[in-house]
């Protein structure tokens, strides 16, 4: 008897790129690469940064002395190319585009299970990673914004009986996601920060700027480009649906007592900038653990889970974190 012995092939999980944007911040660059490399843990990953040609000393030296990545792009372009240039760099079929002001904090397998999700329920669009504050996410999970007329009719108008209801998804490790149906449109419309398949990004493609930068719209970093790719995703008829972890893995490094972080605009910096107190990171860094897994009534928000390291975040008389829809215009370094 002749015996036949299969070699058994346990097939390799699809690429993520992961995918960093980069502009004078040095300080929120490296506690956000250095979170993503130390929480991050998937065996599948292409690493690449675009920088917009940094001034700020020891920046572009920072960038250099990464050995892990396979590209490293310096070129002087406004956000919409930049993000442009990612995507055509990147190889995965997965991008995780991410900003340099928003630090990972929870270490552990979270890449897996949304990608083992995302494989399972192709109809999913952009899944966003970051905590929210407890007031967005209450407004966000109330009857009144999802019995909306306005938007019950527009959810009608352009998909009709393709209606997106919202839904629960776990992995098989039980990490949960939660679809925002109708409420939402189906992609992240900045790109960042979400983790969304490539094509996604090819298929609604490019970014395009419908703006000239000027005083009155400087909080808006992609000069209308994000506004005009969520009115694609609504006119081309592609049923896709935005999600979010229940329990968020990354945090935005707020550091301007407005509740906002540094903004560079036309070559000035403006807020509030500082390195962290306490070593490389803004926040603690925890593994994951059972509590990750579990559902919640109401996703995990940044006030209850966010531990920042040497240094207080703004809140206001209701305990809610500040989060400023402006630009902190009395603090100005110019970086030319």
């Amino acid at each position: 008897m002749v015996t036949v012995q299969f070699e058994n092939k346990i097939p390799r999980p699809p690429i993520v790129t992961i995918a960093f944007l980069s502009w004078n911040r040095f300080h929120y660059l490296k506690a956000t690469v250095d979170s993503a490399r130390a929480c991050i843990c998937y065996p599948n990953i292409e690493w690449i940064i675009n920088d917009n040609e940094s001034v700020e000393p020891g920046l572009k030296e920072y960038i250099e002395s990464l050995s892990w990545f396979k590209a490293k792009v310096f070129s002087k372009r406004d956000h919409a190319a930049a993000m442009n240039e990612l995507v055509n760099i990147a190889t995965g079929k997965y991008l995780l585009l991410w900003p340099d002001d928003i630090q990972f904090v929870t270490r552990g397998e979270w890449i897996s299970d949304i990608v083992e999700i995302l494989e399972n329920n192709p109809w999913i669009g952009s899944v966003g990673l970051n905590f929210l504050r407890a007031k967005t996410i209450k407004q966000l999970f109330t009857a009144r914004k999802w019995l909306n007329i306005r938007s019950l009719l527009k959810e009608a108008y352009f998909f009709g009986i393709k209606f997106r209801f919202s839904k629960r998804l776990r992995s098989s490790r039980g990490r949960e996601i939660r679809t925002l149906g109708h409420v939402w449109p189906g992609i992240c419309g900045s790109g960042i920060p979400s983790l969304t398949r490539t094509d996604i990004w090819r298929l609604f493609g490019p970014w395009r700027t419908t703006e000239l930068r000027s005083q009155e719209n400087l909080l808006d970093s992609s000069l209308g480009a994000e506004a005009d790719m969520v009115n694609r995703f609504y006119n081309h008829g592609r049923v896709f649906q935005h999600a979010i972890l229940s329990c968020p893995v990354a945090a935005d490094i707020v550091t301007d007592p407005i509740g906002s972080k540094a903004k560079i605009r036309r070559g000035k910096r403006y807020g509030v900038y500082a390195p962290p107190p306490i070593g490389t990171y803004y926040y603690r860094i925890a593994d994951e653990n059972r509590l990750d897994l579990l559902a919640y009534s109401l996703p995990r928000s940044f006030e209850e889970s966010v531990v920042p390291l040497g240094f207080a975040l703004p809140f206001d008389k209701k305990g809610d974190l500040l989060k400023a829809n402006y630009i902190n215009l009395d603090i100005v370094e110019d970086l030319d």
